[in-house]
């Protein structure tokens, strides 16, 4: 159930709120004609078939059917629903809204993610204060000493998490702020006999954004000996792990202009580089990198530059994220700093122009893979298991030039002729195929008249149309009662289109309106009315013909039944169609003469 917005409200986000401009933060795209055009951010695809047209500021995906308006697409990307999308796009575009009624349940969950949130903001202001204060003198000299200044100090909103066991949670109680609440975001921790305590404790903080620039959860570095070395917050109904970049909120549109991403692994390591000017990179968040990590870079670029420590750890998570690139259809380049340099001692000694240097001469994965990965080849036991791994690897490449060359370069390698390296990568592919998904299937098999459809789609971009529509009466004869509603709405002044398209349940009729209001218009006036002639016709012979089939078989029923008075009846209905028919057709000839 979505909670009540005023239509007026709806056309006034609308009317401040640039369809183009909203999805350029997500996904980089380029004029093509009168749409814009990009790579979807909703499925995997190498060459872009998602479209957003300004004019009617609506977005569609030729490849998975994806479409709708502003709101459509924030509740997809964002994973939310109506509501809190109506409430973030009113926050941007400067609209005050008041929101209906709602169920329970709703209120409930958005109620409880705002309140997390505004926790989260609220501990982050608290540990920047504490920075700020005598308290965090400490932490300002360790900054200093890795020369962290304060503009990134301040951009990245670092924080200090003081010695104690209940700090925050004084702070929190102060402010009003219910701890067991609070306990959800993990910033504190209910101890057994009752009462909560610090989870934070002597650390540097680190708020962690999600990709609207929210905070989410903090990261945590301790200066002493302390263990562990870095603590990140506990996943939250605001914050999964896996799924967030550190830094991306604000990388992002470095990362879509300059088209290429910069993967390091620490807190530190990125700050050191975006204060060097090196604006378009991320952090992982001290995990292995996930595929949804990799799909939200992906929604601004194809390109992923990877510095990871030279040591084993680091050799290791390049290892694992190699996988993932090949799968995404992702062009990545391998960075291998001198040892015992991490990317923070790099570009502190070297500066940023010779880290992009070292990125134009880094090795494609492909080639890092062969020579690193692969590396020296002693025994037959160990050419034996290198191609059982390089076997598994090549499956993962889904562009087929790329895996034909890459099985070039792997049979040289190991000096194992390319058709049986080819043969053992097919066989492996066939072990590992999966079946299409039954919900697809089912999508497919859905019908839509697309006669029907097309005429509603003339209703809706020919609105002066909709007169001789009515006066046709051809609704009554839709065979789609989708269709039939969607017309009926149009006639009874549904203004806002696209709010209506966007009613509609998923599947072919979204789906094909969505694809028709894509495509550019009728060149001339004449061609669209022969079009909407055309249609009337054609829905109106198709309904005739499925009644006089009906009444056929009722006949035939009767007949059989020896029912003599429904026989007559059926024939009488049946001969007055077929009148109507001939006189429709014949002042159908008598118009055209005219």
């Amino acid at each position: 159930m979505k909670e009540y917005v005023p239509q007026e409200k709806i056309s006034e986000i609308k009317s401040r709120i640039n369809i183009v401009d909203l999805i350029s933060e997500y996904v980089t795209l380029k004029k093509a004609g009168r749409n814009f055009v990009g790579l979807c951010p909703f499925h995997k695809e190498k060459t872009p078939s998602f479209s957003v047209n300004p004019e009617k500021q609506i977005f569609y995906c030729f490849g998975c059917g994806e479409g709708g308006d502003i709101f459509a697409f924030l509740m997809k990307i964002n994973g939310t629903g109506f509501a809190e999308a109506v409430r973030q796009l009113a926050g941007k575009a400067g609209i005050d809204i008041t929101l209906g009624k709602m169920t329970g349940a709703e209120r409930t969950v958005r109620t409880e993610k705002e309140k997390l949130y505004r926790i989260n903001a609220i501990a982050m202001e608290y540990f920047s204060g504490n920075l700020a204060s005598d308290n965090g003198r400490a932490v300002r000299s360790y900054l200093d000493k890795r020369k962290i200044g304060n503009t990134i100090t301040s951009e990245f909103r670092l924080g200090y998490s003081p010695e104690g066991w209940n700090h925050l949670v004084s702070y929190l109680e102060d402010k009003r702020v219910p701890l067991e609440l609070a306990a959800k975001t993990g910033l504190i921790i209910p101890k057994n006999n009752g009462g909560f305590y610090d989870r934070f404790r002597g650390r540097l903080m680190f708020p962690i954004e999600d990709l609207s620039g929210r905070v989410v959860a903090f990261g945590g570095r301790t200066l002493g000996d302390d263990m562990p070395k870095y603590l990140n917050s506990p996943e939250s109904p605001v914050y999964t792990k896996g799924r967030i970049l550190y830094g991306i909120s604000k990388a992002k549109e470095s990362i879509r202009s300059k088209d290429y991403v910069i993967m390091v692994e620490g807190y530190i390591d990125l700050l050191s580089l975006y204060d060097a000017g090196v604006i378009n990179v991320v952090a992982t968040l001290g995990t292995a990198l996930t595929r949804e990590q990799v799909e939200l870079i992906r929604r601004f670029t194809r390109n992923v530059v990877v510095i990871f420590d030279p040591d084993e750890a680091g050799r290791h998570a390049v290892e694992r994220s190699l996988k993932l690139f090949l799968e995404e259809d992702m062009h990545a380049r391998i960075i291998v700093l001198p040892e015992k340099h991490d990317p923070d001692d790099y570009v502190k000694k070297y500066g940023s122009e010779a880290l992009e240097n070292m990125i134009t001469h880094s090795p494609m994965m492909v080639d890092y893979y062969i020579e690193e990965i692969m590396g020296n080849i002693d025994t037959l036991e160990d050419n034996l298991d290198i191609s059982r791994d390089a076997t598994a690897f090549i499956r993962a490449i889904s562009d087929r030039v790329e895996q034909n060359l890459f099985i070039k370069r792997v049979s040289e390698k190991l000096g194992i002729d390319q058709k049986l390296l080819k043969e053992k990568v097919r066989m492996t592919s066939a072990h590992y195929k999966t079946t299409p998904g039954t919900a697809t299937s089912a999508n497919k098999a859905e019908k839509v008249d697309m006669v029907e459809l097309n005429l509603i789609y003339m209703m809706m971009e020919y609105p002066e149309k909709v007169p001789l529509v009515i006066q046709e009466g051809i609704l009554d004869c839709f065979t789609s009662e989708t269709l039939k509603k969607l017309g009926q709405a149009i006639i009874g002044g549904m203004v806002d289109i696209t709010s209506l398209i966007g009613d509609l349940e998923n599947g072919p009729v979204k789906e094909n309106l969505l694809k028709l209001m894509m495509e550019q218009p009728f060149p001339d006036r004449e061609i669209a009315d022969r079009v909407l002639d055309d249609n009337i016709k054609q829905v109106r012979n198709k309904w005739y013909k499925s009644r006089h089939a009906l009444l056929t078989r009722k006949l035939i029923k009767a007949r059989n039944m020896n029912d003599s008075s429904l026989s007559e009846s059926l024939l009488r209905e049946k001969n007055r169609l077929l009148k109507e028919e001939r006189g429709l057709l014949k002042n159908e000839k008598i118009n055209q003469v005219g």
